[in-house]
């Protein structure tokens, strides 16, 4: 069995991966990385399950991610925060040499503040992990990347300052997500439902659906309105809560939902 990310050995994806199968039912035989999101969503199968990210805490969802629960019947059996922590890493030893900073957009605006506070120039790059292997390659003396610790020791740089993100408790979460019919399962529990469903056109249904959580006192923890593909500005409902859907008041609340919905969909209890 693989694990498929999106992006290059040393990514926060990779680094996701790594810590993830430490704990999965099963043994994961490689980590594979794969150019976009749409190629790991391709790569789900029996032979293979996904790590892919949907939201930042800082800079909210990643919609393709979201996107690709629309499109595929698949189930989350686990989310994991991973803290990111930006380093500045370079061949050069000397911060007070760096002139320009190299990495995917995202890093690049999570360490806005710091690199404007040291004068350093951002320069985008594809990927965290590839912007330090050109690092690494340059002939510049005067790069450095934004990347993950784990980037910077595979790719041989220096590691010139840790934790340069602006927001100190940056977090990433990701989802481990497989086929409906596998018995693959995790050992640890966040507690969370997931579902997507999409609303009557009739007044006030939002609020109604809503309600169905709230008169049976199940707590929720993410809302988000998502295109649904069933036409223009057409949209379905992603939403989280607390418990397990064996709860008596979970299935009371899913009961009423019905009510107010033309759709449900189930993505996983984790």
């Amino acid at each position: 069995m693989k694990i498929f990310y999106q992006g290059n050995p040393g990514s926060y994806m990779h680094s996701a991966s790594l810590e993830i199968q430490k704990s999965l039912s099963i043994e994961i035989q490689s980590l594979e990385g794969k150019p976009e999101f749409q190629d790991v969503w391709e790569s789900i199968g029996p032979d293979g399950i996904a790590v892919l990210a949907i939201e930042n805490s800082y800079m909210g969802s990643i919609h393709p991610n979201l996107h690709g629960f629309m499109k595929y019947d698949y189930q989350i059996i686990w989310d994991y925060h991973l803290p990111i922590a930006h380093c500045l890493c370079s061949k050069e030893t000397d911060i007070e040499n760096i002139t320009h900073a190299y990495s995917q957009i995202p890093a690049l605006d999570q360490c806005h503040k710091y690199l404007k506070s040291r004068g350093i120039t951002a320069m985008k790059y594809s990927d965290t992990a590839l912007s330090a292997k050109y690092a690494k390659e340059t002939l510049d003396p005067g790069v450095a990347a934004i990347c993950s610790e784990l980037a910077a020791q595979m790719y041989g740089l220096s590691i010139l300052e840790k934790n340069i993100q602006d927001h100190a408790e940056n977090t990433t979460r990701f989802v481990i997500i497989t086929p409906k019919d596998t018995d693959i399962s995790y050992s640890k529990k966040s507690g969370i439902v997931s579902i997507l469903f999409e609303t009557r056109h009739i007044p006030a249904s939002l609020y109604k659906c809503l309600g169905a959580f709230a008169t049976n006192n199940v707590n929720l923890t993410k809302l988000e309105s998502i295109p649904s593909f069933k036409g223009n500005f057409s949209f379905m409902f992603w939403l989280d809560f607390q418990g397990e859907l064996s709860d008596e008041p979970i299935q009371k609340a899913l009961e009423e939902l019905e009510f107010f919905t033309t759709e449900i969909r189930i993505l996983g209890q984790y």
